[in-house]
């Protein structure tokens, strides 16, 4: 049962990115083509942002019927409890982004394109604040994870877009190559950044020794070689652009098999997303005291005669939980013990004659 919660979480995590790269790299692609100088031989598409927008929405729907159902799609649909979307982290991230597509939707629905981006990055933000690197490095852990995560949005959606724009293009070889190349400047920078931060993301959440004995670690490897595939397919399109197509023959194919393989990506993405990584999550409360260290005393103690109390070293130490490291207490005052009086009982009496 786990396993398949899991899987399910996966899914609506792939949608809940797709959605977001249709959307976000749509409007993003189309700005890029309207930057095309030459003559545009048919007019360029419309970009698949409110259909997208509505995909994010179904899927963070999704993952609140999970929240709501304490982790599992079928109590979520049975036995939603509501408070848990307010008590937990997930339901909190889950509510802020239905109601962040949603808001772009409508916006969209409204023909306010600009005005959409804003609930868009309100999508990245929140995914920042979930995502695994800010359990481990607070408030860092978030902004590596919006370094990543908005230019591989904008990266997939760009091309998606492009492809589109190249098809409805195809009659011009050399406006359609004008406008690929447009796409393969921008995503030569889209790539470095997503790579870069990929790999110290990678360094957080696992370390050297579980690269190859967890799930997590085996997930991230296969992430790994599904990118180097899409550089080396961004690497032939960019040598195709040398060559002038025929007319109606429309973009490489290498270039519609790196669209296919960044979708393969954030399918990785969405499942990595779903287990948890080997490194140890930072608890702001955690203590850094070492082990308890026994209380050292002095190696020379006194003979304790009768009604005299053993003496403790002065230097003596232990650490007081609670506390950064250990400190040093000082030892509680000695109290002598009274002597006897003259006739007391426990005074000895000397022997008469």
């Amino acid at each position: 049962m786990e396993h398949v919660s899991v899987w399910v979480l996966a899914v609506l995590r792939w949608l809940l990115f797709a959605g977001l790269s249709g959307a976000l790299g749509g409007l993003a692609g189309r700005g890029l083509s309207r930057q095309y100088k030459g003559a545009a031989p048919a007019p360029l598409p419309s970009p698949w942002a409110l259909r997208s927008s509505l995909v994010g929405l179904a899927a963070a729907v999704g993952l609140a019927v999970v929240a709501a159902g304490g982790g599992s799609l079928t109590a979520g649909l049975t036995h939603p409890l509501l408070h848990r979307l307010s008590s937990s982290t997930a339901g909190v991230i889950a509510v802020v982004e239905v109601a962040a597509f949603a808001v772009a939707a409508g916006l969209l629905r409204l023909r306010l394109a600009g005005l959409s981006v804003l609930p868009l990055l309100a999508v990245v933000a929140a995914e920042g604040v979930r995502a695994h690197p800010e359990g481990i490095v607070p408030v860092g852990g978030a902004l590596l994870t919006y370094c990543h995560l908005l230019p591989a949005a904008l990266w997939s959606g760009m091309l998606l877009y492009v492809l589109r724009a190249a098809i409805a293009w195809r009659s011009d070889p050399t406006a359609m190559r004008g406008l690929v190349r447009l796409y393969g400047n921008a995503a030569a920078w889209l790539f470095t950044l997503v790579v870069a931060t990929g790999v110290i993301s990678a360094l957080v959440l696992v370390p050297l020794a579980s690269l190859l004995t967890t799930a997590y670690g085996i997930v991230v490897i296969v992430k790994a070689a599904i990118v180097a595939v899409v550089a080396a397919l961004a690497v032939a399109g960019r040598l195709w652009l040398r060559h002038v197509p025929a007319a109606g023959a429309g973009p490489a194919l290498v270039t519609k098999l790196e669209c296919g393989m960044l979708a393969a990506a954030l399918a990785v993405t969405g499942l990595l997303t779903a287990l948890t990584p080997p490194a140890t999550p930072a608890s702001p409360t955690v203590a850094r005291a070492g082990p308890a260290r026994a209380t050292p005393v002095s190696p020379t103690v006194a003979r304790a005669g009768p009604g005299r109390a053993t003496p403790v070293s002065p230097v003596a130490a232990r650490t007081v939980p609670g506390q950064s490291g250990s400190r040093r207490v000082p030892p509680a005052p000695r109290r002598r013990a009274a002597r006897p009086q003259p006739g007391s009982p426990g005074e000895a009496r000397p022997a008469t004659a």
